[in-house]
């Protein structure tokens, strides 16, 4: 089982509960994978978010799935788009095991 969150964490209002849901309705060995960016509304992200950079954002994930309390280690991974003729948007994959 996956469970997928794109580009939305820095919305929740109510980290721990969604992540505690999420893995209760994962099967043992399930994987809760997040994506990030360092795109936002700032009118509706929590207000941390915005006084941190990228490396952070992931360290603020990684925190919800370890004191959500009921996942193995997170890890990151950095999947930015690299080459091109124009700059991307970084992306990152922030995910956890039940």
């Amino acid at each position: 089982d996956v469970v997928t969150c794109v580009v939305s964490i820095d919305y929740l209002n109510k980290p721990l509960e969604v992540f505690k849901e999420v893995a209760r309705v994962l099967r043992p060995g399930g994987k809760f994978i997040c994506s990030q960016s360092n795109r936002c509304f700032p009118t509706k992200a929590i207000a941390i978010w915005l006084q941190t950079n990228d490396l952070e954002h992931a360290f603020i994930i990684g925190s919800y799935f370890h004191y959500s309390g009921v996942f193995k280690p997170a890890f990151a991974k950095d999947i930015s788009p690299t080459g091109g003729f124009f700059p991307s948007d970084p992306m990152f994959i922030i995910q956890g095991e039940v």
